[in-house]
């Protein structure tokens, strides 16, 4: 690949910025980052349509990805919500967005996350990117289903109970007859 490069963008890659030092640190990145021999095949066919060649290896990656990262969260969207909903008390309904947020979160700590300033957003980042890698790579994150409070059941009264002898009262001054011996709130007559 990059001697492709090198003829085809010639004055634009000096020669000693591209040798076998730079082929392994590419390797090394490239495996680091899930990279797909697939996915090596397609940027390798996009970035010779550049006008310059790629000079990281995340770029060099990006070129195959680009279509499929509308998925995930940018990591300054998923750290925001991570530090949004790590920062809520209680058992209240969190929107983390995304599973890859909710796994970055636990990963880091929802404590170190509801108190981080804006500096804490590059440790944020290598997490985050290590957990959209995984799941790229088939790792399965789920939102597991908030505790859900369901609505009170119908309560029922005592007969001798002063608000059923209001109901009773009601019934009769409309001429409505209970459907059985025990009256329940909420119940239609």
């Amino acid at each position: 690949m990059f001697a492709g490069w090198k003829k085809l963008f010639r004055s634009k890659i000096k020669d000693e910025d591209w040798g076998v030092d730079t082929l392994t640190v590419w390797y090394i990145a490239l495996t680091d980052l899930g990279m797909t021999q697939d996915e090596f095949n397609q940027a390798k066919r996009k970035s010779l349509s550049l006008s310059w060649p790629p000079t990281a290896p995340a770029d060099f990656l990006e070129l195959a990805r680009a279509g499929k990262q509308s998925e995930y969260l940018d990591t300054q969207t998923a750290f925001e919500t991570a530090c949004r909903c790590s920062g809520m008390r209680g058992d209240v309904e969190r929107d983390w967005r995304h599973p890859t947020v909710l796994e970055t979160a636990n990963r880091i700590g929802w404590g170190k996350l509801a108190s981080a300033g804006n500096r804490f957003i590059k440790y944020f980042a290598t997490v985050y990117e290590r957990v959209l890698i995984e799941h790229k790579n088939g790792a399965n994150f789920e939102i597991p289903k908030t505790h859900r409070v369901e609505a009170p059941k119908p309560a029922r009264l005592d007969n001798d109970s002063p608000v059923a002898q209001d109901w009773e009262k009601m019934r009769a001054r409309f001429g409505l007859k209970k459907k059985n011996k025990e009256a329940v709130c909420g119940e239609e007559f």
